[in-house]
């Protein structure tokens, strides 16, 4: 989130987003937690770990963990495509790489399409209805740091 951009500011104002597809549903990010979308890189298997951190990759001179989204999620397993990409997600001046199906667009949200989560404090932020899409609106901190 931009510094300054608090939830309360986002669901009274709206905002921009990164809309993504994965599991035939859609999930975004705020556009100001996105630094970069990129190919599927190599990944240097690290043991150990929990299964869906997939490896580490160097990510401009910095090693970086990357997440598989499906896993991370407990979705089945799919066998990646042309169109599945990293998005580069910085969460309090650390970041982590997210293996999606494909991204989908940076949307616009307007206050009228969003609607809280329920549940407070969990991964899903807010619900978003925009463009004929049920979009979750993901919290970038409780993929990476929380473990399930």
């Amino acid at each position: 989130m931009a510094f300054g951009e608090t939830d309360d500011e986002f669901e009274q104002n709206g905002g921009k987003i990164l809309s993504f597809f994965s599991d035939n549903k859609f999930y975004a990010f705020y556009i100001s937690d996105v630094t970069d979308i990129i190919e599927i890189p190599e990944l240097t298997f690290v043991p150990k770990l929990p299964d869906y951190i997939k490896g580490l990759m160097n990510h401009r001179g910095r090693a970086i963990p990357v997440i598989d989204f499906r896993k991370r999620m407990g979705f089945a397993d799919t066998v990646y495509s042309q169109r599945s990409c990293v998005i580069v997600v910085e969460v309090e001046g650390l970041q982590a790489g997210i293996i999606v199906d494909m991204v989908s667009d940076v949307e616009d949200i307007l206050p009228q399409m969003i609607a809280r989560s329920p549940i407070s404090g969990g991964t899903v932020k807010f619900f978003i209805t925009a463009n004929k899409k049920r979009i979750s609106l993901l919290d970038p901190g409780k993929l990476v740091r929380e473990r399930r």
